[in-house]
């Protein structure tokens, strides 16, 4: 790629014949009707591709026995058979999937139903003690369907005739934000942006990846519904989709010859603190949600023995824009989180919308049709981020290196103001990862009458580790300017996450700023 001199970048959009979702199932089926394409260890059930297309083409027609296209349809499940089944379903019904967190709380749930208009929600009976399908009763005028054990017995089946052509700009889904200020806005997602979406991240991965994607990432969500269930898709791959747990997934990896583990940085975290596997399969560990730092790349790659592929994304973009493949040089993969996946334009744009020179920090912004077109009956949202030529203002300050590849460090609103000076978050806390004594960190400001703000580090232990504040203190001020520094410490077990594995930077200022 030649050098730029701007920090924009659009990138090509490829060849597809496929424009929505059934189209890439009915290709895989076609290409390969044997290929094993979906594994479910804890239900231990398996699907070919022959098998998913049929069983998928019942679960449409029992849909549109009673429903017509266009038609709204949640789901409030686990990771399980019966998510995957009903996420393709939807799509072949022409109907749109409307995906909940199951963890969600009544109010939750209420506005996430009534706000996407479901006539109907497939809920589980408990997921972690949530008794979702009795909270998901007290919301009247949608139909709720119970799915416990016997899931099979509630999805809906009937012997497939005609099903309804699907145009690909057509709402496939709508997934709702991780809400870490305000109500969740009803994110609009098109059959093309998943199509597109999942061709492109499965492109970026490449052969590198294999043939066996084990996905604990939630199916409510784009990285597992979109990245995953499409991308493997796209990739005919065997996709092995469970809730994560350390045990079962370790078992899983082994047990399938897993070449790919898609898995937000906690989880890793979690995985690798069960001691270093053996999984001599495994290429490729994905991630992203989250700083990922030089150091946690190194860490990741020593205790598993894989390539790390780190992601920048939002919902908004179907949970990818930026990607690094694992075939990239080791300072991209490393230290920044990759190129524009086919089909995005990106523009690292300064306060008056102008693009900066390379290396130089910005507001990113993404345009392409793999991009949300807005938020569902919500035109003022929709305006606030989303300008006249159809740029996403995504609120994050990133740079573009000569090469093409970004690296965002931080969030327009989460800069901290001391003294008249900028701190970035993510430059305080990529040097305390450096620290042995830190497994992870976060860094917010609270208001200080003298200062404007006060810098607040969290710190989460590393194994067996006990950081103290007088030495983590130092270890900044060896490699930070004064004003950077922390004035306070607070150690914790763990950082507050949103469901999509971003820290909740509102609610550590909450924690940060109340009485103590």
């Amino acid at each position: 790629m030649p050098a730029l001199r701007v920090s924009e970048l659009r990138s090509p959009a490829g060849h597809l014949v496929e424009g929505v979702l059934g189209d890439v199932l009915h290709r895989a089926a076609r290409q390969g009707p044997d290929d094993l394409l979906l594994s479910t260890p804890a239900t231990g059930g398996t699907w070919t591709a022959a098998q998913l297309l049929a069983d998928a083409r019942a679960v449409a027609a029992g849909l549109l026995a009673d429903r017509a296209p266009g038609a709204r349809i949640a789901t409030c499940l686990g990771n399980g058979p019966a998510a995957v089944l009903l996420q393709l379903g939807v799509a072949l019904a022409g109907m749109t999937l409307v995906p909940v967190n199951p963890r969600s709380r009544p109010a939750e749930l209420e506005h996430a139903l009534r706000l996407s208009g479901a006539v109907r929600v497939f809920a589980a009976e408990d997921v972690a003690g949530n008794p979702v399908a009795d909270l998901c009763a007290g919301v009247d005028g949608v139909e709720v369907v119970r799915v416990g054990a016997d899931w099979r017995a509630a999805l809906p089946e009937a012997a497939p005739g005609e099903l309804p052509v699907v145009d690909p700009g057509s709402l496939a889904q709508v997934q709702f934000t991780s809400g870490t200020t305000g109500r969740a806005k009803g994110v609009r997602i098109t059959h093309r942006a998943m199509v597109l979406t999942g061709h492109a991240f499965a492109d970026r991965l490449g052969p590198t990846a294999g043939r066996v994607w084990c996905n604990p990432m939630p199916l409510f969500h784009t990285a597992g519904n979109v990245l995953g269930v499409v991308g493997a898709l796209w990739a005919r791959a065997e996709h092995v989709v469970l809730p994560f747990a350390p045990g079962p997934v370790l078992e899983a990896l082994a047990d399938r010859r897993v070449t790919m583990l898609s898995a937000a940085p906690t989880l890793l975290d979690l995985l690798a603190a069960q001691g270093p596997p053996e999984l001599p399969d495994l290429r490729v560990l994905f991630t992203g949600g989250m700083t990922v730092t030089p150091a946690f790349v190194d860490r990741v790659e020593q205790v598993f023995g894989a390539r790390l592929s780190i992601t920048f994304g939002m919902t908004e973009t179907c949970g990818s824009v930026l990607l690094t493949a694992p075939t990239d040089p080791d300072p991209v993969r490393r230290e920044t989180v990759g190129a524009p996946l086919a089909g995005t334009e990106v523009r690292i744009a300064g306060p008056d919308g102008a693009v900066v020179p390379p290396g130089t920090p910005g507001e990113l912004w993404v345009r392409g049709e793999r991009i949300t077109d807005g938020y569902l009956d919500d035109p003022a949202a929709t305006a606030a981020a989303i300008d006249a030529d159809g740029w996403l203002h995504t609120g994050d300050l990133a740079e573009m290196d000569a090469g093409g590849a970004c690296r965002v460090v931080g969030r327009l609103k989460d800069m901290i103001k001391t003294g008249g000076e900028n701190v970035s978050p993510v430059e305080v806390e990529e040097v305390l990862a450096e620290h042995p004594d830190v497994a992870r960190a976060a860094v917010v400001g609270v208001p200080d009458e003298r200062w404007g703000e006060l810098v607040v580090a969290f710190v989460v232990p590393a194994g067996g580790r006990d950081p103290r504040p007088d030495e983590l203190t130092e270890h900044c001020r060896e490699r930070l300017s004064p004003f950077k520094v922390p004035r306070s410490w607070r150690v914790v077990d763990e950082l507050p996450m949103t469901a999509s594995a971003k820290v909740q930077r509102a609610e550590l200022r909450r924690i940060a700023t109340a009485a103590p």
